[in-house]
């Protein structure tokens, strides 16, 4: 699962899966954000349309991201989610939260 986050002209990407916190700029951040859901040619042709950049400049950041998904630093599949069903049966019925609520007048009053 991957989140992206900018602020004050940071980018930065987290993979969440991998662990894997990447600092982008704004192109790598855009395409990031598009990577999974729209053609390679048309998500390049628009970016470089709104970046004033090259196609061929688009395309190698593609590639960039497509090789750290390679790596397993992007886009990395979810190892847990097979575990999540029996965590959540062996921890039925068990108390996880309890809350003290401490008076600050007498209870006798």
């Amino acid at each position: 699962m991957i989140h992206r986050f900018s602020m004050d002209g940071r980018y930065i990407v987290l993979d969440t899966c991998s662990g894997a916190v990447h600092a982008v700029d704004a192109l790598a951040y855009d395409l990031i954000g598009g990577y999974e859901e729209t053609p390679r040619e048309t998500l390049v042709r628009a970016l470089a349309a709104r970046f004033g950049e090259t196609e061929q400049e688009v395309s190698e950041v593609y590639d960039e991201v497509t090789a750290l998904k390679a790596q397993g630093r992007l886009f990395s599949p979810d190892t847990f989610a097979p575990l999540a069903g029996e965590l959540k049966r062996k921890t039925a019925g068990v108390v996880k939260a309890l809350c003290l609520h401490v008076a600050h007048t007498c209870n006798l009053n």
